[in-house]
């Protein structure tokens, strides 16, 4: 059992195996004197047993505990003004944009350009958590999982643009518009449980639409995709 801090919230993880504590290292947070956590997430053994089950694919226990855990993490953070989305985050200049695609559109590959041609970070590869501040601003935040290549930055960097990336045959780019934005969103997302983690989801969802521009970007794999995307993210210009 530890704890570890996401988005400024204080977790307690009741885990069974290790690995999940080494995935959490470099989040590890020690409670002060009389101080607990925001809350405390636990994976049964047969909540384990379930999830590895329901895979076409090979999982050990550890690695369904970690996923569970952080499951449960995500279906907590609407609380706190926080929520998953399945992206991967760039900060550049002090910016940061959001990268999501379906699995396998090359999102990981397209960041990497980033990495590549503008000297970028990645402050997290797959899994982020998404926080929306006390002046309406959103801001996005590294967290311990973060997709196979293992890119994170225990930091969080401002929200100012999201991107939807589709595989094309030319590279073209427009803003999203509102509704579009809420359905991609909400499918790279984890809905929570709980009917008023719900209601608070919905809150948070509203706003990012209507106050961080929307992109969609269909792309091939190449330098000119990644400066066309630079090019519209940093700008104030309207893409229609």
């Amino acid at each position: 059992m530890f704890c570890i801090k996401l988005c400024r919230v204080v977790i307690e993880l009741d885990n069974r195996y290790g690995y999940v504590g080494e995935l959490c290292r470099e989040y590890l947070y020690e409670l002060k004197t009389g101080e607990v956590p925001a809350f405390r997430v636990t994976a049964s053994d047969k909540e384990i047993t379930d999830y590895r089950l329901s895979l076409r694919r090979s999982m050990t226990p550890a690695e369904a505990e970690s996923y569970l855990l952080y499951r449960k993490i995500c279906g907590e953070m609407p609380r706190y003004g926080s929520f998953l989305l399945h992206a991967a985050v760039v900060a550049l200049n002090g910016h940061g944009y959001a990268f999501s695609a379906r699995r396998g559109v090359g999102k990981t590959t397209h960041t990497a350009l980033w990495e590549q041609y503008f000297d970028a970070e990645i402050i997290n590869g797959d899994k982020p958590l998404v926080r929306r501040e006390n002046d309406g601003t959103f801001t996005a935040w590294g967290t311990p999982w973060c997709g196979k290549e293992g890119k994170q930055i225990n930091r969080s960097v401002s929200l100012d643009a999201i991107c939807f990336l589709e595989q094309g045959k030319t590279n073209e780019i427009h803003r999203a518009n509102i509704a579009d934005t809420a359905a991609r969103i909400l499918e790279a997302t984890i809905l929570p449980p709980d009917p008023a983690r719900q209601d608070e989801m919905a809150t948070l969802v509203g706003a990012i639409v209507r106050d961080v521009p929307a992109f969609v970007l269909t792309c091939r794999p190449d330098e000119l995709a990644a400066r066309m995307a630079l090019d519209a993210l940093s700008s104030k210009k309207s893409y229609i």
